[in-house]
C-alpha cells in the first residue's frame, strides 16, 4: 500500500471547485487520460453512486463514491483487477478562493504489487499534472 498527498490552491469558491471536480464524469473536460466514463447508478451523484471508467494505460475500473459531503469533501474508490485506488479530496476556503487537498492510497493487487515503487512515481506525477489541469479548468470557469 502506498499513500501520497497533493495540495493546490484554486482561485474559485469552494462551491465551484466541489461542483466541477466532485463528479468524475467532468474529468474529461480537463484531462485526456480519462478515456471513457459512464454513471451506472441513477442521478444524482452521492454516497453509493457507481461509475464505470477507463483511464489510458489502465484496465476498466468501477468507481464508487464512499463519501459525498457538499461542498467540503468526497471520497471515491476505484477498483480494477490490478489496483484499488482510494482518493479523499477536501476543499477548504482561502482568502483567494479554495485549497484542494487530495490523499491518494494505492493498493496494488496480485503480481502488480511488485511494481509498487514504479506505480507510486507514475501516479504522483499524473496527479500533480491532473491537479494543475483541474485548477486551470475551474479558474477558467470561475472567470466566465
Amino acid at each position: 500500500m502506498v499513500t501520497f498527498r497533493n495540495t493546490i490552491d484554486i482561485e474559485a469558491s469552494p462551491e465551484a471547485v466541489f461542483e466541477e471536480l466532485s463528479d468524475v464524469r467532468n474529468e474529461q473536460r480537463w484531462s485526456d487520460k480519462l478515456t471513457s466514463v459512464e454513471l451506472i447508478t441513477p442521478e444524482p451523484i452521492g454516497v453509493g453512486s457507481r461509475l464505470r471508467a477507463k483511464w489510458s494505460g489502465a484496465p476498466e475500473n468501477e468507481v464508487v463514491y464512499r463519501e459525498f459531503d457538499r461542498p467540503r469533501r468526497w471520497i471515491t474508490q476505484s477498483r480494477s483487477w490490478m489496483l484499488v485506488v482510494e482518493v479523499l479530496l477536501e476543499v477548504e476556503p482561502t482568502a483567494a478562493g479554495s485549497r484542494l487537498l487530495s490523499t491518494w492510497t494505492l493498493k496494488p493487487r496480485g503480481p502488480v504489487r511488485l511494481l509498487t515503487p514504479m506505480l507510486k512515481k507514475a501516479f504522483n506525477k499524473d496527479v500533480v499534472e491532473n491537479m494543475r489541469s483541474a485548477k486551470a479548468h475551474v479558474e477558467h470557469l470561475a472567470r466566465r
